[in-house]
C-alpha cells in the first residue's frame, strides 16, 4: 500500500479558483458567472465550498446546459491512478441506479468544449468521469445529491491510504478471469486499474486491449486501435495475430468474399497492408478457418505457390475445400495451372516482402546445469509444473497454447487431485490459470471435480473482486451442470453463503442474482442448503430494494418466488425513480432487441422476463456460434442488440457488431439471466425507445 496524499499533483487554491471561473463560465448555466446572489447557484454552491475547504478531495461539479437541457456531473480525481478508484466509488455511490451508462470509466473530454477543456488543462486525460442520468428532473435531483453526499464523505474522512495496489500478477489473473466469464465491465475495469497502477509495459497492455476487443466482437475497433501497425510488425503473441487476421476478415473479406468479388477482396487487403503476412503464418495450426481465409488470400493475391499450398492443407484440417468462397477456390486452381512445377514465380520479386526467420539458436547447455522442465502439453501436466514450482510457464498463457489441448472434462479427477494437493503458494499462482479453464471447458462436458477445487482456492484466499466472483460463478455454474451429489452441493453452497455477507449488495446485485438464478435451473438435492444460500443472496437485496434497477428488481422477485423465498418485495418499486423507470419501459412497444448468448436456457429466461417487463418488445435471440442469413437478419433489423460473451466464438459477436446498423449495442457483464437482463434495459433505455 502507498499512500497518494503525497504523491498526488497538488492544486493550489489559485488553480482551483482559476477552474471555477472556466468551468461557470460560457456553455455552463447552472452558476452562471458564479454571481454572488444567494438565490443563485444554489445546487453548485456547495460544491465549490467544498472543494475550497478540503483541496486534497476530487474536483466534483455540476454542469447544465439550458438551451439542450443538459445534465453532468464531473467528477475529477488527481491521476490516473485514482481515477481506477474513483471509479468504485462511485459506483458504491451512484451506481446503477442514477447512471445511464453501467460502465463507470473516464470519459474522452472534447478541447474545442471550454468546459471540457479546463478539466482537461488541470488534470489531464483520463482522470475525469462524466456521470449522466436520465432526463428526469428527478433523477438529476437524486444524481446531485448523492453526488455531493460522496464529495462529503470524501471531504470528511479520517487520513488514511488510499490506494491498495493489488499485484500486477493478481490484476492480470482478474482480467483473464472476467474476460473468460463474460464482464465486460469488470474486465475494463481491471484493465484500466492495470494502465494505471503500471507493473506493465505499453506493448503488453495493447496486447491486452486488443484480446478485449476481438472476445466483445469490435473489430472496427481493434482495426483502428492506435499504433496497430507497429504493434503488429513487433511479432505479437499468437491470439494477437488470430484476433487482428479475424478483424481484418469480418471488416474487409467477408462481404466482398461471399459477393464473389476477388478483386474487391484484394484491394482491401492491399489497402489495408496486410498481402505480406508470413510473420503470420508461423503458427497458423491453431487459427480460426476466417484468419486462415485472410492468409490464403494474401498467399494467393502475391502468387505465392508454396504459402497457399501450407495454408490450404492447414485449412483443410478445420472445414473443407468447397467451404472456401467460390471465387477464391478459382484463383487457387488458376495458381496452380499457371504455376505446375509448383514453384513460385514470384518467390524473387517478393522476397523484400517477406522477412527473414531467424535461425533458431542452438541450446547451450552446462553440464551441471538443472535439465529444462519440459513445456506442458496438457491440463495435468500444467496443474502438476505449478505444482512443482516450475517458473517460465507465462507463454502458455500469452500464447494460448492451452487451445490445442484437450479438454480438461478428459482428465477431470486426475487435475482435481493435483490441485486439492497444492501448497500455499501454488495456490495462490494457480488462479493465473482460472480464465484460460473456463474457455477450455466451455459449455460442453463439464468438469466439476476441477472446478470445485478452484473455488476452494478463491474462496480460501477471500478473493472476491468483481472479476474474481465472476469467475467463481461461472465456475459453480460447472459444478451445478454436473448433476453433484447432495454431499457435494450441500457444502459447496454452505461455503459461498458464507462468504455473501462480504460481497453482496446493490452494485452487485447482478452477480448475486446470476448466482440465484442458477440455483433455480438446475437440480436441488438438497433443498435447505439451497434455501439458505438463496436467503443468502436475496435478503441483503431486498433491504435494499429501493436502490435496485428495475431489471434485478423485476428478476429479484421472481428468483424469490421460484426458490419458496418469502422476502417483502414490494409489487411495486417504492421510489419515484423506478417506477418511472418501470413506466418508461412498458412504453417500448415494437421496438426490436436481439439477444445473444450460447446459455439456451438464460436466453430463454430472459425473453420471458422482458415480455413481461416491457409488453409488446419484440425480442429475438441467437445461440449461434458462427455467423449465418439468419443472424445478419436479426442483427440488420435489431433496435438494441444485448450480448453475453462468456464462451461466445468471434466468428458470431463479430458478425453480429459487423451487421449491426444503428443498433445500440449493449454486453452482459456476466453470464447469467440478470446480468443479460440488466444489460437489456440499459441497452432499451440508451436507444431512446422508451
Amino acid at each position: 500500500m502507498t499512500t497518494t496524499r503525497q504523491s498526488a499533483p497538488a492544486w493550489t487554491t489559485q488553480d482551483l479558483d482559476d477552474l471555477f471561473q472556466r468551468f461557470f463560465g460560457p456553455g455552463n448555466d447552472a452558476w452562471p458567472g458564479m454571481d454572488p446572489d444567494p438565490r443563485k447557484g444554489k445546487r453548485a454552491r456547495p460544491f465549490v465550498d467544498l472543494l475550497r475547504r478540503s483541496t486534497d478531495i476530487p474536483l466534483v461539479l455540476p454542469r447544465y446546459q439550458q438551451a439542450q437541457d443538459r445534465f453532468a456531473i464531473y467528477v475529477t480525481a488527481r491521476d490516473e491512478a485514482h481515477a481506477a478508484l474513483m471509479a468504485q466509488i462511485i459506483t458504491a455511490f451512484a451506481g446503477p441506479t442514477y447512471l445511464i451508462d453501467a460502465g463507470v470509466r473516464p470519459c474522452t473530454l472534447d478541447v474545442n468544449d471550454p468546459i471540457e477543456s479546463a478539466l482537461l488543462d488541470l488534470a489531464g486525460e483520463a482522470t475525469t468521469f462524466r456521470l449522466e442520468t436520465h432526463p428526469n428532473r428527478r433523477y438529476r435531483q437524486k444524481l446531485t445529491d448523492v453526488a455531493l453526499l460522496m464529495q462529503r464523505t470524501l471531504a470528511s474522512r479520517p487520513p488514511r491510504l488510499w490506494r491498495v495496489t493489488k499485484p500486477t500478477g493478481r490484476l492480470l489473473a482478474e482480467f483473464d478471469a472476467a474476460l473468460a466469464a463474460g464482464g465486460e465491465a469488470a474486465s475494463q475495469a481491471t484493465l484500466e486499474q492495470l494502465a494505471a497502477q503500471g507493473g506493465i509495459n505499453a506493448v503488453n497492455l495493447a496486447y491486452l486491449r486488443i484480446k478485449r476487443l476481438s472476445r466483445l466482437g469490435l473489430d472496427q475497433e481493434l482495426l483502428d486501435y492506435p499504433d496497430l501497425g507497429d504493434i503488429v510488425r513487433q511479432n505479437p503473441p499468437i491470439p494477437v495475430k488470430e484476433a487482428v487476421l479475424n478483424a481484418v476478415y469480418a471488416c474487409d473479406l467477408h462481404e466482398p468474399l461471399t459477393c464473389g468479388d476477388l478483386p474487391g477482396a484484394q484491394q482491401a487487403l492491399r489497402d489495408r497492408g496486410f498481402l505480406a503476412l508470413a510473420p503470420f503464418e508461423d503458427a497458423q495450426a491453431s487459427y480460426s478457418t476466417e484468419a486462415l481465409t485472410v492468409l490464403l488470400l494474401a498467399a494467393v493475391s502475391r502468387e505465392d505457390l508454396a504459402s497457399t499450398k501450407t495454408v490450404l492443407t492447414t485449412l483443410q484440417k478445420n472445414a473443407p475445400l468447397e467451404s472456401l468462397p467460390l471465387a477464391l477456390r478459382s484463383a487457387i486452381t488458376a495458381l496452380h495451372n499457371v504455376q505446375p512445377d509448383g514453384i513460385p514465380t514470384h518467390q524473387t520479386s517478393k522476397s523484400t516482402e517477406t522477412p527473414e526467420v531467424p535461425a533458431p539458436a542452438s541450446p547451450t547447455h552446462h553440464a551441471d546445469a538443472p535439465p529444462t522442465p519440459a513445456t506442458p502439453t496438457s491440463w495435468p501436466e500444467l496443474m502438476s509444473a505449478v505444482a512443482d514450482g516450475h517458473a517460465h510457464l507465462t507463454s502458455i498463457l500469452d500464447q494460448e497454447a492451452w487451445t490445442d489441448w484437450p479438454s480438461p472434462a478428459q482428465d477431470d479427477r486426475h487435475i482435481a487431485t493435483v490441485l486439492e494437493d497444492l501448497l500455499d503458494d501454488s495456490q495462490a499462482k494457480i488462479w493465473r490459470y482460472v480464465g484460460a479453464f473456463i474457455d477450455s471447458v466451455g459449455y460442453g462436458q463439464p468438469a466439476p471435480l476441477s472446478a470445485r477445487a478452484l473455488i476452494t482456492c478463491a474462496l480460501a484466499y477471500d478473493w472476491l473482486g468483481p472479476g474474481d466472483l465472476l469467475a467463481v460463478q461461472a465456475l459453480t455454474e460447472i459444478v451445478l451442470r454436473s448433476s453433484p451429489s447432495a454431499a457435494t452441493y450441500k457444502q459447496l453452497l454452505e461455503e459461498l453463503a458464507d462468504t455473501c455477507e462480504r460481497w453482496v449488495a446493490p452494485e452487485r446485485a447482478a452477480i448475486a442474482l446470476d448466482f440465484a438464478d442458477r440455483l433455480v435451473m438446475e437440480a436441488s438435492p438438497e433443498p435447505n442448503a439451497r434455501e439458505t444460500f438463496a436467503l443468502a443472496l436475496l435478503l441483503p437485496l431486498s433491504v435494499h430494494q429501493g436502490r435496485l434497477d428495475p431489471g434485478d428488481l423485476s428478476m429479484a422477485r421472481r428468483l424469490s418466488t421460484e426458490l419458496g423465498i418469502e422476502l417483502d418485495w414490494q409489487s411495486q418499486p417504492s421510489e419515484g425513480e423506478a417506477q418511472d423507470a418501470e413506466a418508461e419501459l412498458k412504453a417500448a412497444t415494437g421496438c426490436q432487441l436481439l439477444l445473444y448468448s450460447l446459455d439456451e436456457r438464460v436466453l430463454d429466461r430472459v425473453s420471458e422476463t422482458l415480455q413481461q417487463l416491457v409488453p409488446g418488445l419484440k425480442v429475438t435471440a441467437s445461440h449461434d456460434s458462427v455467423g449465418s442469413s439468419q443472424l445478419r437478419q436479426k442483427a440488420r433489423q435489431a433496435d438494441v442488440i444485448v450480448l453475453a460473451t462468456r464462451c461466445a466464438k468471434h466468428a458470431a459477436t463479430g458478425f453480429i457488431t459487423q451487421h449491426a446498423k444503428s443498433a445500440v449495442t449493449e454486453y452482459a457483464d456476466g453470464s447469467g439471466s440478470a446480468s443479460l437482463l440488466r444489460a437489456a434495459i440499459h441497452g432499451l433505455l440508451r436507444a431512446g425507445k422508451v
